[in-house]
């Protein structure tokens, strides 16, 4: 018969006799290894980069080819009425034909480039912290199904305690009805109450597979559906502070903020600039002259947009309040995770008191089910009564380790929601 309960045990329960092992970390690590957003990371990299490349390039001369062909229908004449100068002016010709090399190049731009390329790297910066953030929320849902397989798990090994149990009693029954001190319906009841508990570790079984598909989904191909996940003990909540990833967005983005601010004060200020111009056309610039010729001109500029109709001071005037905004969002954040870790700590303080009880509970069933067994042995009590009194230390068995799970996850949660774990 125990080999039958072996092979039972094998057939429902294959998570128990897995080669690996799993522990919380390693879930948490997997996931992020197999999270499609951590191939932005190096995407948005590289697009920062090159907007900061971009930004620099305002300091690169800029060289223009330039061509035209033109045909006018007036030109400019010269003529003088008076016969006593015989000076002939030579006509300007109605075709025109150039083709022109332009070359600019900034000498003093007031910081703007300076300031783009500020104002790229913060954001930048905050960009990445995002996906960080969209990263850090995968250790809620791993938390979720780690810990939920976790309590299938310990409820199976207690369903497989009570199963021995059963099997134990049954062989006891069995001699004493062969020897007729109890009845075969005492028998019976035994071998129903074990084919029920085998169809609960068969349903616990199929619904641990299905949560051990879906955290392999999270986790990717490297997850081993068939491990034993390791219950993890925490030493406690502490007192570590806050290290939440939002945080850090939060502060990234309000430098990326003023870093628009001082690129929008830069803009109004006067940008120096050398030029020249080169080429070959007919005319040159002696737009007398009807022959093809060489020409060039060098020269410096001066741009100043001295009034803007004060577009600059509303452009920080949004800043400043989306800047506000930002901080709202952070006063909200920060109730939300004062509130979801007075849930937790509560939940670990209810976890710490129930068990107490659980243990006493469990101590108690379990000498009123062995006292029960040697009754039924002797044939004072039936099995329906001994059944009944098993259940119950199966039952506080079964709860005591879920509140034992369900403590680590509370801790997991909290340690989670600070940011720490």
């Amino acid at each position: 018969m125990r080999t039958i309960l072996l092979l039972t045990a094998l057939m429902l329960s294959a998570s128990i006799l897995a080669q690996d092992s799993l522990t919380l970390f390693d879930c948490q690590r997997m996931a992020r290894e197999n999270a499609p957003r951590l191939g932005d990371l190096d995407l948005i990299q590289k697009a920062g980069e090159t907007r900061m490349d971009q930004a620099s390039s305002s300091w690169y001369p800029s060289l223009d080819l330039n061509g035209k062909i033109s045909y006018q229908s007036d030109v400019v004449e010269v003529t003088l009425t008076d016969p006593a100068i015989p000076v002939e002016f030579p006509q300007v010709p109605h075709d025109q034909y150039g083709l022109n090399l332009d070359i600019s190049q900034n000498l003093y731009d007031g910081g703007i480039s300076k300031g783009k390329k500020n104002y790229e790297e913060a954001q930048l910066a905050a960009d990445l912290q995002q996906v960080e953030v969209d990263l850090f929320g995968l250790k809620g849902r791993v938390n979720q199904y780690y810990f939920n397989i976790l309590i299938l798990q310990e409820n199976m090994r207690n369903l497989e305690i009570h199963l021995e149990n059963l099997e134990a009693r049954k062989e006891a029954v069995l001699a004493a009805v062969t020897h007729g001190a109890l009845l075969e319906t005492d028998l019976h009841i035994l071998e129903v109450e074990k084919l029920n508990v085998e169809k609960s570790m068969i349903e616990l079984a199929s619904t641990k597979k299905a949560l051990m598909s879906a955290l392999r989904i999270i986790c990717g191909e490297g997850f081993d559906v068939q491990a034993i996940l390791e219950q993890p003990e925490f030493e406690g909540i502490g007192d570590q502070g806050l290290a939440r990833p939002e945080y850090r967005l939060f502060d990234l983005k309000h430098a990326s903020m003023e870093a628009g601010k001082e690129l929008m004060g830069k803009k109004r200020m006067p940008v120096l600039y050398a030029f020249g111009q080169t080429g070959y056309g007919k005319p040159g610039y002696n737009v007398m002259s009807e022959d093809w010729d060489y020409y060039y001109m060098v020269g410096a500029g001066l741009r100043w947009k001295i009034w803007d109709w004060n577009s600059t001071s509303r452009d920080k005037e949004l800043i400043a309040y989306q800047q506000q905004m930002l901080q709202t969002q952070r006063a909200s954040f920060d109730k939300e995770i004062e509130a979801l870790l007075v849930q937790e700590e509560a939940k670990i303080e209810q976890y710490k008191l129930t068990m107490e009880k659980d243990q006493q509970v469990l101590m108690l069933q379990k000498l009123i089910a062995e006292q029960a067994a040697v009754r039924l042995d002797n044939g004072t009590m039936t099995a329906t009564d001994y059944v009944t009194e098993l259940n119950k230390e199966s039952s506080a068995r079964i709860t005591l380790a879920t509140h034992q799970v369900m403590l680590q996850q509370a801790v997991a949660n909290y340690l989670t929601i600070q940011g720490n774990l």
